[in-house]
């Protein structure tokens, strides 16, 4: 099978090394000439002068799509309407109102939710499904970075390239994690906050959501993180479920299941170490070619990522509620206090 691909930074060139047997990556396009080169040392495919040369149904049957956020959903739409299947890295637009215009037709539309895919997660997956009468009470998150010099100046904390900060960023990937266990999470709270780098985008954020039921999921998403940390953890009725790291540097991939013993008091421990490799790329491209080929459905795609950014929505909506009736305080002590 052909794929073609737009967008060959540091993402597309993750995807670009782990293609699944079967496949072939015949020709890739990028504004930058040396990136879309590098793509090209790496699998020998041909380099576009344009968009439109890699979005070929006569040549490709899928594309690859991995670019700024802006730029994304006009490719997107571009390719279904030529009935070209599509991966396409998260969060696929710059907010909810602006995927909600997108027609995916009879294209298979993949989302880039790589962190369903790594092994920790399958486990956790796994555990839980065994445990069906172990009801989930609540989750909770936090994952983090320290950015990098001249972080404030790139593409990320551009409002109109990006659409927003580090809740649309990191954000997005433990909101979807927690929807694959409760899908049916909405927003009770959020708070957005630029701490440390000048730019008008939030680089913290702190969110809970619960379902129906009334079970919760907390996170906290950080672009002033300082020491790289994920840390995604599931407590039940019975078990706590604690996976930590990512790999490189998130440190490495484990998970902790901690089993409550009937007298209570300290649990049993069970630790699963992973791989240092992060496959989560290869089985994620594997999962889309079999989902083209009718032998898989696929895991993460149009409508989870609506989801997603539903709640990326509501969460900047609460925030902004929140910081005005703050200021409102500041202002107006004595009014705020008969409330």
């Amino acid at each position: 099978m052909n794929w073609g691909m737009i967008g060959c930074g540091t993402i597309g060139e993750r995807r670009a090394l782990a293609l699944p047997a079967g496949v072939k990556l015949v020709s890739c396009f990028d504004p930058n000439q040396e990136r879309a080169g590098k793509i090209s040392g790496i699998t020998g495919c041909s380099i576009a002068k344009a968009e439109d040369e890699v979005l070929d149904p006569s040549k490709v049957q899928a594309v690859l799509v991995a670019t700024i956020n802006s730029a994304i959903i006009p490719i997107v739409k571009k390719a279904c309407e030529r009935g070209l299947h599509v991966l396409v890295e998260k969060p696929v637009a710059r907010s909810f109102s602006e995927l909600s215009e997108l027609n995916p037709g009879k294209s298979i539309i993949k989302v880039g939710f790589n962190h369903r895919f790594h092994p920790a997660f399958f486990d956790l997956l796994s555990e839980i499904k065994k445990n069906p009468d172990d009801s989930i009470m609540f989750i909770r998150a936090q994952y983090g970075n320290g950015a990098r010099l001249g972080f404030d100046q790139e593409w990320r904390s551009k409002v109109e390239l990006s659409g927003g900060g580090e809740l649309l960023d990191q954000g997005v990937h433990v909101i979807d994690l927690a929807s694959v266990l409760l899908p049916e999470l909405s927003v009770m709270q959020g708070y957005s906050r630029t701490h440390y780098w000048n730019m008008p985008v939030d680089d913290n954020t702190w969110g809970i959501l619960a379902n129906p039921q009334g079970a919760t999921f907390s996170f906290h998403v950080s672009s002033s993180e300082w020491k790289n940390e994920f840390r995604f953890e599931v407590y039940t009725r019975q078990r706590k479920y604690q996976w930590l790291g990512l790999g490189r540097s998130y440190g490495p991939e484990k998970l902790f299941i901690h089993k409550m013993k009937s007298e209570m008091g300290p649990p049993e421990t069970e630790e699963r170490c992973y791989p240092s490799e992060d496959n989560s790329w290869l089985a994620e491209n594997t999962n889309f070619l079999h989902a083209i080929q009718g032998k898989a459905e696929v895991n993460g795609g149009y409508r989870d990522a609506l989801h997603s950014l539903k709640m990326v929505q509501d969460i900047y909506a609460n925030s902004m509620k929140l910081h005005a009736d703050l200021k409102r305080r500041e202002q107006h002590p004595i009014w705020w206090q008969g409330q």
